[in-house]
């Protein structure tokens, strides 16, 4: 592993030093400083990215020292939908997917809203060598990870099934989305869980976008090995542990499988596009990606 990617994390800071911030309810777990710091050292920026935890009720406030004192921050569960009132501007993506979790600060303090976690979940999946065009992907849950997915996959002609515990709650995504279509509601469907273990159909791509099988709780597993069977590729969003039970299920039956650490770390690339412009090449990303997951 190249040393030089090692998450070495210096919080010394000046006058000159920009700020960054992961704004959450509880982020005991977090990697987002270890692979934002790392970019910023890669490109030799003087800013230091911390951890901000804050109650609903300290919301607003937590933004406003933002909004006065940071150079841009990313938000977390469960505050992407919640601080979309308490912004100045959304970003396309953002306001389709009604979630945000990058938000850049201008020089007058205006707050601008994005989504880069479907960026980043694309880019995970394409480096993996997952086919995503006219893929037919079942997304497990109802949130705001299977929100995004399911909007970046339409974007790129795929047909999509949502299948929830309870398909009266997710009833206004999917509307949300194929309110978007051209086509309307012709690529996107809603399904019971039981449905889907009860089916027969076949899926290009299966991706867990709930908070199942996430540490501590690793014996979660959002579906039986029966499903995993009928998928050609898998994806979990969750990336502590990097290997949990579902994508140990599908290794065993030979299904591809690709963790949820690449979705953190290329949201976070686009993140810092947004908040400094550019990027480093993505020969680099690719290192220390690889160079990071090494160390989860």
């Amino acid at each position: 592993m190249p040393t030089k990617y090692a998450p070495q994390i210096d919080t010394r800071i000046n006058a000159a030093t920009r700020k960054f911030a992961l704004l959450g309810a509880s982020l005991p777990y977090t990697w987002s400083p270890q692979i934002h710091n790392t970019l910023l050292a890669a490109r030799g920026v003087n800013a230091v990215y911390i951890t901000l935890t804050v109650d609903a009720y300290s919301l607003a406030s937590a933004v406003d020292v933002l909004r006065q004192s940071f150079a841009g921050f990313n938000v977390t569960i469960p505050y992407k939908e919640a601080i979309i009132p308490l912004l100045d501007e959304l970003d396309d993506t953002a306001s389709a997917c009604g979630a945000v979790n990058t938000v850049t600060v201008s020089e007058s303090g205006a707050l601008t809203g994005y989504n880069t976690d479907g960026i980043g979940l694309i880019r995970a999946l394409e480096e993996a060598l997952v086919s995503l065009d006219d893929a037919s992907t079942v997304i497990v849950g109802g949130g705001g990870t299977a929100r995004i997915a399911a909007y970046e996959l339409l974007r790129r002609e795929g047909n999509v099934t949502v299948a929830v515990r309870d398909p009266k709650r997710a009833e206004g995504l999917v509307a949300d989305l194929a309110a978007l279509q051209p086509d309307g509601s012709a690529r996107i469907q809603l399904i019971s869980l039981e449905e889907l273990e009860g089916g027969g159909e076949e899926y290009d791509l299966l991706i867990n976008a709930t908070p199942l099988g996430t540490f501590p709780d690793v014996d979660g597993c959002p579906v039986s090995q029966a499903v995993v069977a009928r998928c050609q590729a898998v994806f979990d969003a969750v990336y502590n542990p990097p290997e949990t039970r579902l994508l140990a299920m599908a290794r065993a039956q030979r299904v591809k499988c690709v963790g949820g650490f690449g979705m953190l770390f290329y949201q976070a690339a686009e993140a810092q596009k947004r908040w400094l412009g550019g990027s480093l090449p993505n020969r680099v990303l690719r290192e220390m990606h690889r160079a990071l997951e090494q160390l989860v």
